[in-house]
């Protein structure tokens, strides 16, 4: 038997070596990344998640699922099943609207390495929101409210995690500020500064689209930044033109990049809204846009908070 030896010319060695590089390259970005701003998990149906919600080193399956149109959250962790039980006093995680699904959120706010759960939906046309902790045996409710905006400041710098439940109705938006201490959300005062978070921006962009469908779109300097990328207005302008009316929902955000003091300069504000076809009442549908606001320079070399990109779902 003959010995066969193949031999390849360098360029398509090169050729190999160079889309293998490639291909490690791009996986490590995809999955490692450490820039990426991770959007907020929308519920639409049954869903399933995996994460280490106790602590064990272990991924758990966080599964989501709707019995009689309401939502009900189990985990599975190892031998043991546990069903998040929402408090009394709103004892209710939400129902699954078409036009309101339910927003989940895993952040450590206790900054012990198990994120807590934050869930996000309605009942009755009303906002309910709640905050589950691991507590070493099970998940205890530690906050809930029916207020419809949810936030979380110094997300993953050195500073103390701030959660922010807030309110926007009759054309504002009410924010209180909580830390986690003993176990609990405990609020605190703060003064607010003048669109802080970028929440006056988020307010005018719902303002906006609150008035589509129009003949013309006007992308005001006020909230856009003047790099709004031609895409995004395509796709603002694209939505304005379709034959249907948004009423705001609900909104969740978070920082994800700071200034060398640790401030927030960039934030992601995912905002909910309802659509109903103008020409069909019945036709009635979720929109879900995502909103980057980065702190941009004014002329007068102060910086304000406006939208650099945007996202729609």
């Amino acid at each position: 038997m003959k010995l066969h030896v193949i031999f390849f010319k360098k360029k398509f060695i090169y050729y190999a070596l160079a889309i293998i590089a490639f291909t490690i390259i791009t996986t490590f970005f995809l999955f490692f990344r450490k820039g990426s701003i991770a959007t907020f998990n929308i519920v639409n149906e049954s869903k399933m998640m995996q994460s280490d919600l106790t602590g064990d080193g272990n991924k758990d399956i966080l599964y989501i699922k709707t019995e009689m149109a309401k939502y009900y959250i189990q985990i599975n962790s190892g031998d043991n099943s546990y069903y998040l039980e929402p408090s009394k006093k709103i004892d209710t995680v939400g129902v699954n609207y078409t036009e309101w699904p339910m927003r989940l959120t895993l952040m450590d706010i206790s900054r012990n390495n198990i994120p807590e759960i934050f869930t996000q939906a309605s009942e009755n046309n009303k906002a309910v929101q709640h905050a589950f902790f691991w507590n070493g045996k099970k998940f205890d409710d530690i906050f809930c409210n029916t207020n419809n905006i949810l936030g979380f400041v110094d997300s993953k710098n050195n500073k103390t995690p701030k959660v922010i439940s807030g309110n926007l109705k009759d054309g504002n938006v009410n924010f209180t500020s909580y830390i986690f201490l003993q176990n609990k959300l405990q609020s605190f005062d703060y003064n607010y500064i003048d669109n802080y978070m970028g929440k006056n921006t988020m307010l005018g962009f719902v303002n906006l689209v609150a008035t589509f469908p129009l003949s013309e779109l006007n992308v005001s300097k006020e909230i856009f930044a003047p790099d709004l990328d031609g895409n995004d207005i395509s796709l603002l302008s694209d939505l304005s033109n379709r034959k249907v009316h948004l009423d705001f929902q609900d909104a969740v955000f978070k920082d994800y990049a700071w200034d060398k003091d640790g401030n927030a300069n960039a934030i992601l504000w995912t905002v909910n809204f309802k659509g109903t076809n103008t020409n069909d009442l019945k036709d009635v549908k979720n929109y879900t846009i995502e909103l980057v606001v980065k702190l941009i320079p004014n002329e007068n070399k102060s910086s304000a908070f406006k939208i650099s990109s945007i996202n729609i779902k």
